[in-house]
């Protein structure tokens, strides 16, 4: 019909899967929400969004601002981002078993990678917990 716009959800979902997870992938470094948007426009972009590469790039900055509260919720979330490598989860992780858990070898391992991985919170905080630990070699990196 003339002046209709065309769906596009319905147009997006005739993209390849491989195609569909990088723009996914792309819009989720910008919002946790929208991808949640884009999951609920249709079940096709839902099980499109479930690529590791989406995972990876999810920004948790909302998370991070305040990690102790992932604690009770997201943890199947913030395990599919560890475990695709995102280091914002890395990060929060590593905050809540060091100080809330006081799991400090698992917490430090996570902060680690944080700090690794280049991610800026990550490294302060890492090379902040080192030195009161005495190991200002280490908080270096």
């Amino acid at each position: 019909m003339e002046g209709q716009q065309p769906n596009t959800a319905k147009s997006l979902e005739n993209l390849p899967n491989d195609v569909l997870g990088d723009i996914i992938s792309r819009v989720a470094k910008l919002s946790r929400n929208t991808v949640r948007h884009v999951m609920q426009a249709s079940p096709h972009l839902a099980k499109a969004a479930q690529d590791h590469r989406v995972y990876k790039n999810t920004n948790l900055k909302p998370l991070a601002m305040n990690p102790l509260a992932a604690l009770t919720r997201y943890q199947d979330f913030m395990e599919k981002c560890i475990a695709s490598g995102n280091v914002e989860a890395h990060y929060i992780k590593g905050i809540q078993e060091y100080f809330q858990k006081n799991n400090t070898q698992t917490g430090l391992e996570h902060l680690k990678t944080a700090a690794t991985s280049s991610y800026e919170n990550g490294i302060y905080l890492y090379g902040i917990v080192q030195m009161c630990r005495g190991d200002g070699d280490e908080g270096k990196l």
